[in-house]
């Protein structure tokens, strides 16, 4: 499949008589190995890791060739053999092993998958990997292992001075091995982390050692420590998880989504308390498009909420979404200060809960100036988990009379009664194309 001969046919026409064929036979002509060097390597990281070792019985030209593979993508399925699993696995590092050890010349990508095995905790392989890596100019790595199986990130790993792309997941970072800021990657522009264990301050100070770095994704934090982030090079950033502190800086982010889960051991509120500069964070964003805030993060909200002592609109954000209890006096007020700074508001999102069922009725939004125009410019609203309280009755009201130029109103009820869905579609709306859809449960957050 991977050469073939060449058979050209060429029609002549003679003078005044019939087509006369001309067949050449290009026989022994190998065109896929006279292809550029930079193109057979193309070709060959386009192909399961195995294959392209299998290559090598083309011919003497491609013997060695997979040798010099720039992409390596190390998959634990391709090695399934559906007998034994462990026996599989040893066959999966010995490969990895001597591959790599065999290998000659620059690696720009190392992928591994073996996300459905726990295999590189124990044994050194990662580590050994890790180290043949930092060797070879590597500019991306990723590495998709099983949450069973964490690791602590290999101090080799920090010597990768040339990446430029970081996937990793079930790992543990600590401070002990992280390079100083004057080293670092001064190539890194995302940092990808799933399911991470952050001892210490290591999070900032790796951020610390990367100037240059724009994408911060974190799905999964686990940390007790004081985290503190500060960068001027951010534009996207993303922590998902559960944290105990949490200090940003990044004035410049066009995109932010922030969302603080409960951790599994902890009972009672008061245990869950997360120490977070929200106001002064949102205050410092200059260029941000896009806000979510979800989970428990709106609970670190201060009591008096100001996004700052003077006026300061946010003109390039058009999307918020939050997870939010309109029922309390904290979170309507941060919601509040949001829409009124956002005067290009295009859409927003709410996934509504109730934290606590003793907060007394409150008529918040039925307090607020009707005159001021908060959603001048709101097109589409999503309200998910819409239970009808009273708060949530008083928000959708407000809403509805103060957005000119809606068009969609999106209602993800929970098991509300027929006569209140019928009052909702009856309420007065100040866009004459508005429409109210409502929605099942199961619609997507």
């Amino acid at each position: 499949h991977y050469m073939q001969a060449l058979t050209v046919k060429v029609y002549q026409m003679d003078h005044g008589s019939s087509p006369t064929k001309i067949c050449k036979s290009v026989v022994d002509e190998d065109i896929i190995s006279n292809l550029p060097e930079a193109l057979r390597d193309k070709i060959l990281c386009c192909l399961p890791i195995k294959e392209a070792v299998g290559t090598c019985l083309l011919s003497r030209t491609w013997r060695y060739t997979w040798g010099s593979m720039t992409e390596l993508m190390f998959r634990r399925a391709d090695f399934a053999s559906g007998n034994d699993s462990a026996d599989d696995d040893r066959r999966f590092l010995k490969f990895t092993d001597m591959f790599l050890f065999l290998h000659n010349g620059p690696i720009l990508k190392f992928c591994l998958n073996t996300v459905a095995n726990e295999m590189v905790s124990t044994g050194g392989h990662l580590y050994r990997w890790m180290l043949m890596l930092s060797r070879n100019k590597i500019k991306e790595i990723q590495l998709q292992t099983s949450i069973r199986d964490s690791y602590k990130v290999p101090s080799s790993f920090f010597s990768c001075d040339e990446l430029e792309y970081v996937y990793l997941r079930a790992c543990v970072f600590t401070s002990l091995h992280l390079p100083p800021p004057s080293k670092g990657f001064k190539q890194l522009h995302t940092l990808r982390l799933e399911y991470v264990t952050v001892e210490g301050n290591s999070l900032g100070d790796l951020v610390a050692s990367c100037p240059n770095l724009e994408k911060l994704n974190i799905r999964g934090l686990c940390s007790q420590s004081n985290i503190n982030i500060r960068s001027t090079k951010f534009k996207v950033l993303k922590i998902e998880g559960w944290f105990t502190h949490l200090n940003l800086h990044a004035p410049y982010l066009t995109s932010v989504w922030i969302g603080l889960e409960l951790n599994s051991d902890t009972v009672g509120a008061s245990t869950t308390r997360c120490n977070f500069n929200l106001s002064p964070f949102i205050a410092s964003l200059s260029d941000v498009e896009t806000i979510r805030f979800h989970g428990h993060i709106l609970e670190c909200v201060e009591r008096e909420f100001l996004i700052l002592k003077q006026p300061k609109l946010f003109n390039r954000l058009t999307e918020i979404s939050l997870e939010i209890n309109l029922g309390d006096l904290k979170e309507a007020n941060f919601a509040l200060c949001l829409f009124q700074h956002a005067p290009n508001l295009r859409f927003f999102k709410l996934k509504l809960i109730s934290r606590n069922s003793m907060v007394p009725r409150v008529h918040f939004w039925e307090s607020i100036d009707r005159d001021v125009c908060l959603f001048q410019n709101v097109e589409v609203v999503g309200l998910f988990d819409f239970t009808g309280s009273f708060a949530e009755l008083g928000f959708l009201k407000f809403l509805l009379e103060g957005a000119p130029v809606l068009r969609k109103l999106g209602i993800i009820d929970k098991g509300l009664d027929r006569n209140v869905l019928k009052n909702l579609l009856k309420l007065r709306r100040a866009s004459k194309d508005a429409e109210i859809l409502i929605l099942e449960a199961c619609f997507p957050h």
